[in-house]
């Protein structure tokens, strides 16, 4: 059963599109092997936060026994994955490292449990005869990290974690039987919950409805004014900066100058800016690069997404300038002048 549907914000930018192509693949995927079953509940595009962090699910599938998260990978070329796990991906003949998409769905899978652990008491009943509170430490979690059908992996070892798009359902399907299979009677101890346990017809409703509760919309991610270099992953969110500069460098012919930041009509401090975040993972560990135009870089994820700047004096397009490890937002219109952002 689908309990969330994929609700991907329109974009100009054709490198989160293709990522949304992707997730869009593995959503039809999962909705013909589970949409009719009432005891597989699958949640797409979920966004859940705890602890100050944030965890963008591409795919969460939720049984009795246990969740299966699903990171989608939009690659049209290959991925290379070497003995160490390490991962590269084919760009216009190279090849380029990027963030293993196993460790990152891991690790959403941790902030998942957390959240899960801390709302115990009102997700799951008392156990040992009503003596003691049931928790999630010991519910299953695995991860698929699910590659475009376009795409060709290329590895020389065995990696479960890593499959195709539409092999994804059958990995489904055998991670659910083993997590079956361990939370059985008799397959432990049952004085403990170490090797997993099946939720209550109740519990697994309470959990369902609470993890649709817990979603977040990602905040509308600045896009930029240009087009937006090749990303190896999702974007991160920056840092606000201080007040304008009162020199700053200016294009010149010949022998370089300084020229004075562009004057405002009173001296005041810059206008807040809204929060930057990461069009991927909706973190905020963020910097500015440059590639055909500056984008934001997400240091957590290595995504990149776009940035678009508006005056907020006139409202008019804004563009960005680098002094330094600042950039300031300057308006042509009114000819306000204010730093934005400062690279860590």
């Amino acid at each position: 059963m689908i309990l969330k549907e994929s609700t991907p914000a329109p974009t100009t930018d054709r490198f989160q599109r293709a990522g949304d192509e992707a997730e869009k693949q593995m959503a039809h995927y999962l909705r013909r092997a589970f949409g009719a079953d009432p005891a597989i509940h699958v949640f797409n595009d979920l966004r859940l936060e705890h602890g100050g962090e944030a965890a963008q699910i591409d795919h969460l599938v939720l049984h009795k026994a246990g969740f299966i998260i699903i990171e989608s990978k939009s690659v049209t070329s290959s991925v290379s994955i070497n003995d160490r796990e390490e991962w590269a991906r084919e760009w216009k003949g190279q090849k380029r490292g990027m963030p293993s998409p196993v460790l990152q769905a891991r690790r959403q899978g941790d902030l998942l449990r957390a959240l899960l652990q801390a709302h115990r008491e009102e997700l799951r009943n008392k156990i040992l005869f009503g003596m003691k509170q049931g928790g999630f430490q010991g519910f299953l979690i695995d991860v698929v990290v699910a590659i475009s059908d376009s795409g060709v992996v290329q590895t020389h070892q065995a990696l479960p974690e890593v499959k195709k798009a539409d092999q994804v359902p059958d990995r489904v399907k055998e991670l659910m039987a083993e997590h079956s299979a361990l939370a059985h009677p008799f397959s432990r101890d049952k004085r403990s919950e170490q090797w997993g346990f099946n939720l209550t017809p109740e519990e697994f409703t309470k959990v369902s409805a609470f993890l649709r509760a817990r979603h977040t919309e990602r905040h509308a991610a600045p896009a930029p004014l240009g087009t937006e270099p090749p990303a190896t992953a999702p974007a991160a969110v920056g840092r606000h900066a201080p007040e304008r500069p009162t020199s700053v460098p200016a294009p010149s012919v010949g022998t370089p100058r300084l020229a004075p930041a562009p004057s405002i009509s009173s001296p005041t401090r810059a206008d807040p800016v809204a929060a930057f975040q990461c069009g991927k993972c909706g973190g905020g560990d963020l910097e500015i690069k440059f590639g055909r135009s500056y984008y934001f870089h997400c240091r957590a994820c290595d995504g990149n997404t776009a940035i678009r700047l508006t005056c907020p004096a006139c409202g008019a397009a804004a563009r960005t300038r680098k002094v330094g490890p600042q950039f300031y937002r300057d308006c042509p219109a009114c000819t306000r002048s204010e730093l934005y952002f400062t690279n860590p």
